[in-house]
């Protein structure tokens, strides 16, 4: 730790939370203007829950400086934008170290002028610059050259192949299911046709005839088989064929299969 007769580090503090910092340095130049060289400012916070006072570091040239500027600063009333009056508080800093300006000359500092690449853009930018077409004239030429090209051959990949071939491999298979079906469905059809028909000319066979009785006093009872489309013109027959003209004695019976 340095001797107090030899520290020049002090630190200005309680100053007003928001006040700013060109502020206060212009305050303290007024009268100690070239007498240090350092300073760092420590802005403060205004807000009740996290309050805090601004601060102000000095390195003097002197222990003698330190000496008159507490004298001078210590105690003294800054005042803020709302008329609050903050009495400071001039203290020896903690530490009297001083940050070091590590500030290194750059070896390639002004030879810019004999970089080969700055030299080429140099270059560069002298020679006349050549303006593009118009988006037009660029969209015509485009379409002045496919025009003459003619159209390409659309581009068939292995990919494409392979995916047609299973279309038509899966094609025929379904033709030849769909046939099969066909036929099933026509066999079926006509097996199912033939019985009715056999059936309806039974049934036409049966309708067309019909059995009719005729009975006589003496002579048992015979059958005779006519047509059923005559079958009016047979009973007339019948009833004109009976002895006498007498009444008809008994009913005749028809039978008709339907």
């Amino acid at each position: 730790m340095k001797d107090p007769a030899h520290r020049t580090k002090v630190v200005l503090r309680r100053l007003p939370p928001a006040i700013a910092q060109q502020a206060v340095v212009d305050q303290v130049d007024a009268r100690f203007a070239g007498r240090y060289d350092w300073a760092c400012f420590r802005p403060g916070n205004a807000s009740q829950k996290n309050h805090r006072y601004s601060r102000l570091y000095l390195n003097f040239k002197s222990p003698e400086d330190v000496v008159e500027f507490a004298e001078f600063f210590n105690g003294h009333v800054f005042v803020n934008e709302k008329g609050a009056q903050f009495k400071a508080l001039v203290e020896y800093a903690p530490s009297q170290q001083v940050p070091k300006s590590n500030i290194k000359k750059d070896a390639r500092q002004g030879t810019i002028t004999k970089d080969p690449e700055y030299l080429e853009f140099l270059e560069l930018i002298s020679k006349p610059t050549e303006h593009l077409p118009s988006a037009e004239i660029q969209l015509e030429r485009k379409e002045a050259e496919r025009a003459a090209a003619g159209k390409e051959p659309p581009v068939v990949t292995p990919l494409m192949v392979y995916v047609r071939q299973q279309r038509a491999a899966k094609s025929m298979a379904q033709r030849s299911v769909s046939s099969r079906l066909s036929r099933k469905v026509a066999g079926v059809v006509t097996s199912s046709s033939s019985p009715s028909k056999r059936s309806s000319e039974r049934r036409r066979a049966s309708t067309s005839t019909q059995y009719v009785v005729r009975d006589n006093a003496k002579e048992k009872p015979t059958y005779i088989l006519a047509p059923k489309r005559d079958d009016h013109t047979h009973r007339e027959k019948i009833i004109a064929g009976t002895s006498g003209g007498t009444i008809l004695k008994k009913l005749f019976i028809v039978f008709s299969l339907l």
